[in-house]
């Protein structure tokens, strides 16, 4: 995957670039969407109308940790099979979860203050992952590096997010006017949705990191 200048990255060239991640990691996505919604869907129902802050809370704390466990493994083949993995050292596994959680605790921040800059940190960390994970950097570097390597591209990185969520969205919408809250049809097909999503948001990091960075480029390892 050959890299390319800044004003090549455009909002149709990321959704493709993104699409043909996850067609060559069609396998692995479908297993990551399957897990992810099995587990996510029987989490959901069984507390579905639950009332207790702490089971709910629970649940969701819970679907989030799913959710990052098999993102780092989809990932991971992500990644090795765009021919992008160059880390040299050992997995990435647990820096992986750390950068999971100080990303997605930086998003939902900058959502609370104002959607605008939760969108904005968004873009600005959105190769941080594949950065770690296929290139080898530690989690305060991959962060650092992502920002710095997509400053200016930001509405086009939030514009290829906004298109590519327009499916889950209009699927959203209609399981909501046809089903009721606990209706598991409604669960599932919400579920399959939205780990979907997040499959194609892992291949749009994906995307970005080969179209920005490239797969030769691995941090250097101590002498």
């Amino acid at each position: 995957m050959a890299t390319l200048p800044a004003r090549a990255v455009k909002v149709g060239k990321i959704i493709d670039k993104a699409l043909g991640v996850v067609e060559r990691a069609a396998v692995p996505a479908l297993i990551f969407v399957a897990v992810v919604t099995v587990l996510c869907a029987s989490i959901s129902y069984f507390t579905v109308g639950s009332t207790s802050f702490t089971r709910i809370a629970g649940a969701e704390v819970l679907k989030s940790a799913i959710g990052v466990v098999c993102g780092y493994f989809l990932l991971v083949a992500m990644v090795r099979r765009t021919g992008l993995y160059a880390r040299a050292d050992d997995d990435a596994f647990l820096p992986f979860i750390g950068l999971s959680l100080l990303s997605t605790l930086g998003v939902m921040l900058g959502m609370i203050a104002f959607i605008l800059p939760g969108l904005f940190i968004m873009a600005r960390w959105s190769i941080a992952q594949p950065l770690l994970v296929a290139g080898g950097r530690g989690v305060m570097p991959a962060l650092g590096e992502s920002w710095e390597r997509t400053k200016g591209l930001e509405f086009q990185i939030i514009g290829a997010a906004l298109v590519l969520l327009i499916p889950v969205i209009v699927i959203t919408i209609g399981v909501s006017a046809f089903f009721e809250q606990g209706d598991p049809v409604r669960i599932v097909v919400s579920q399959i949705a939205s780990s979907g999503t997040s499959a194609v948001f892992l291949a749009m990091g994906v995307a970005l990191y080969g179209m920005m960075v490239g797969p030769a480029q691995p941090a250097a390892t101590p002498a």
